[in-house]
């Protein structure tokens, strides 16, 4: 769950705050209001959201301020990146609206606040729940029918090595995964002709809803030429997890992941298809959400369903 902390106010004069004035221009009844300034908590980056009085809201992620484990990449790149990719998802899907970016300011990337419910605070065993992912199953499925001319099959895989690495496994588990992973290469389950756009970071907290329907957020991540699988299966691993933890009973959240691909897809053959594909990505998923150094009994669970989703007999 996100969490907001007030950190300072920037009057007139401040680079940053006139900055943003200059991005929100016309926007703003009063170009001369301080700047409310609160810290967005967890991020992978310094996140805050600045509040004009009367106006509008924005939020800026500074990439060359990285709060996470990863510090190996170009903050300049990343910036731009998410900027093109929410344009061009933006077309298709509601996102929050790319406003500015700007080098000089860490690497700053500026983006409309979004004020909405995010679907991680309506998970439960609740009938309201099932409309809910009927939006986010027809968001995903817009934004994947972006297609990319060519798969990356490697790139795939590779980014589910990369997870292994980080979840620091004694070197049987690690043989067991790579046994696994190379079953399903081999499998040629996961082969396509052609990739597509994918928001990559499939959580539960990155769809917001608003009266006008359902926003996707956070798009630092997104791929092209990816596996249309890769986004559902990560939200199912996320949606049965949560229900482990708030309902005491992963199992409660089939119904919903089944109402949720059933959406998704667009045809019985289709949905047999993403299906077959879906358990390979609910490894990753499970797999990403252990290496964050949960309980050990968390820990446990989810490595355990990461195996039983990528064994293929």
């Amino acid at each position: 769950m996100r969490h907001e902390r007030h950190l300072a106010t920037l009057h007139q004069g401040d680079p940053f705050r006139d900055w943003l004035v200059s991005v929100l221009d016309g926007r703003l009844p009063d170009p001369s209001a301080p700047a409310e300034v609160s810290l967005i908590r967890p991020a992978s980056h310094t996140v805050c959201r600045y509040r004009f009085a009367g106006g509008p809201a924005v939020v800026a992620k500074f990439f060359a301020e990285p709060t996470g484990a990863n510090h190996c990449y170009d903050p300049e790149k990343a910036m731009k990146s998410e900027f093109r990719l929410l344009r061009r998802a933006g077309k298709v899907v509601r996102v929050a609206e790319p406003l500015a970016m700007r080098r000089e300011f860490n690497c700053v990337l500026v983006t409309a606040f979004v004020p909405g419910t995010p679907l991680s605070a309506c998970l439960g065993d609740d009938p309201a729940l099932y409309g809910r992912l009927t939006g986010v199953a027809t968001l995903l499925r817009r934004l994947h029918d972006l297609e990319s001319s060519r798969y990356r099959k490697e790139r795939e895989f590779s980014n589910v090595h990369d997870v292994l690495d980080q979840n620091r496994l004694s070197g049987e588990e690690r043989e067991y995964f790579n046994r696994l992973l190379g079953e399903w290469w081999h499998s040629g389950a996961l082969d396509r002709d052609r990739g597509c756009m994918i928001h990559r970071d499939a959580t539960p907290a990155n769809y917001l809803f608003t009266n006008d329907g359902v926003v996707a957020i956070d798009f630092e991540s997104a791929w092209t030429d990816a596996h249309p699988a890769h986004d559902p299966g990560i939200f199912c691993a996320e949606m049965k997890f949560a229900f482990r933890r708030r309902c005491g009973n992963p199992d409660a959240a089939e119904p919903y992941i089944g109402h949720f691909l059933w959406n998704y897809a667009r045809s019985p053959e289709e949905f047999a298809y993403i299906t077959g594909c879906v358990p390979f990505y609910m490894g990753l998923g499970y797999l990403r959400m252990a290496r964050l150094a949960p309980p050990r009994e968390e820990r446990n669970w989810l490595l355990q369903e990461a195996m039983l989703c990528l064994r293929r007999r």
